[in-house]
């Protein structure tokens, strides 16, 4: 239904153009742009979990899995039980592959907010070695302790007001404690083609990293370490601030899709995001990207993208996001409903791209475009070149929508619908680099991107 209100509310704002007359097509297409994560509930005496965990002998995948996420909730035994055990009676995970999950940040319990420093203390020593309970089976067989009064409907009240927290350390659970596991938590092999070339420069509050290619700039649901930050503090790391004390992470400055590669700003405290915040607010920074399409008309591409789509805590509707090239029809409107979107193609060259594992040219004719971001919006780059008729390379989310936009519907409302029942999350490299940043008088260039000649087979 989200689809629908999206559609029907983006045509009210422009004359002459008419509704959708046959939303229920839409409405049949709804799941497939919702990213659902299934749940099993599952009690914690019983096994009933036939999923396994992918052990650090087998094979990592070459590249993320984008199917369903896939997640299991239960409740903790009836005894206070240590994290690790109550993870292996709920997914039927040994201890071992349960340790693992718990490690990689595929964990998640509902609790009061705790800080590691109070987790810690529960146990009473040092040793991590000793926090996990490797203890024989039914160790954690017990009857819930009984109180004088309990007050169901307050402690009810109490539990559903509490959020779901990634546990990265090592506890003891209290009986009754909801748990979130990802049994098959999703891996990206990409963090472990960081070099220290990849570090591109650092001083002793930013560095900027070369980001590959399929390797997350934020932590996966079910993987907190294996994203731009952790693979940067694990393999170019340990990073010293200021003060001269070693850092635990990387701090984001800015985000870049995962299916994107090239510079990522990140900051060694708090004050250094802020600083960069403010930079990027008084656009006093410039980001230069290169992408790969048919030919971009050279200059300035002045476009609108619907709010609603890409505001925070948004769920359902078109994963894409969607485009028009008319101005909105009041100031009133613009600020309700839409946000602008600018970027200058600077240069648009005939290139050669080299044959490589991601990508078989062909005889197409590829077009280099350096394009300079005005203003920073989600998927911005990919979503404008699409909605001028020209999109990435390898970006099958935007191919299936490319040269259709909201303002200029009119009789093509079922190439639309059929086009956004086809965007599919990329599962290769497109062709799109974040290539330079400048800011604060700091610059950082990029190595030579995936379909360059010199990285062609």
């Amino acid at each position: 239904m989200r689809v629908i209100m999206i559609v029907s509310i983006v045509l009210s704002q422009f004359q002459g153009i008419r509704a959708f007359s046959s939303p229920s097509r839409i409405c049949t297409r709804t799941l497939r742009f919702n990213k659902v994560c299934m749940a099993t509930t599952v009690d914690a005496a019983t096994q009933n979990s036939d999923e396994g965990f992918a052990g650090e002998g087998e094979e990592l995948f070459q590249k993320p899995e984008i199917k369903m996420q896939f997640c299991v909730t239960g409740v903790s035994p009836a005894k206070e039980t240590s994290l690790n055990e109550a993870v292996a009676k709920i997914t039927g995970v040994s201890l071992e592959d349960a340790n693992e999950l718990v490690k990689l940040g595929a964990v998640w319990a509902r609790m009061e907010t705790l800080t590691e420093e109070d987790l810690l203390a529960q146990y009473g020593g040092s040793d991590t070695d000793e926090l996990y309970a490797d203890l024989p089976k039914g160790w954690a067989i017990g009857e819930i302790e009984e109180t004088d009064e309990l007050d169901l409907e307050a402690y009810v009240a109490k539990m559903e007001s509490q959020r779901f927290r990634r546990v990265l350390t090592p506890m003891l659970v209290q009986p009754g404690t909801d748990l979130r596991i990802y049994p098959n938590p999703r891996r990206f092999p990409a963090c472990y083609s960081l070099q220290k070339e990849s570090l591109l420069y650092e001083d002793t509050t930013f560095m900027v990293v070369d980001k590959p290619a399929m390797l997350p700039t934020q932590p996966d649901a079910s993987n907190y370490y294996e994203n731009c930050p952790g693979c940067a503090q694990d393999i170019l790391g340990p990073f010293t601030d200021i003060k001269g004390n070693t850092i635990r992470r990387p701090l984001l400055c800015h985000r870049v899709d995962s299916v994107v590669s090239g510079c990522v700003v990140m900051s060694k405290d708090r004050n250094g995001q802020r600083v960069f915040q403010e930079l990027q607010r008084q656009r006093k920074l410039k980001k230069v990207y290169l992408a790969v399409t048919t030919k971009v008309p050279v200059g300035m591409h002045l476009h609108w993208m619907w709010s609603p789509q890409t505001s925070r805590g948004s769920a359902g509707g078109p994963p894409c996001q969607l485009i028009s090239h008319i101005p909105p029809e009041s100031r009133r409107k613009s600020k309700q409903f839409w946000t602008r979107c600018i970027l200058e193609v600077t240069k648009c060259e005939p290139i050669d791209v080299g044959e490589n594992e991601h990508y078989s040219p062909g005889d197409v004719q590829h077009y280099q475009s350096t394009i300079r971001l005005v203003t920073g919006r989600k998927h911005q780059v990919r979503a404008q070149l699409a909605s001028i008729g020209s999109p990435i390379i390898l970006d099958t989310l935007y191919e299936p929508v490319a040269g259709l936009t909201l303002g200029a519907l009119g009789s093509e409302e079922d190439a639309l619908e059929n086009g956004i029942a086809e965007c599919r999350v990329p599962t290769k490299p497109i062709g799109l680099q974040a290539h330079a940043i400048l800011f604060g008088g700091i610059k950082a260039r990029a190595s030579a991107p995936w379909w360059s000649a010199e990285n062609a087979e």
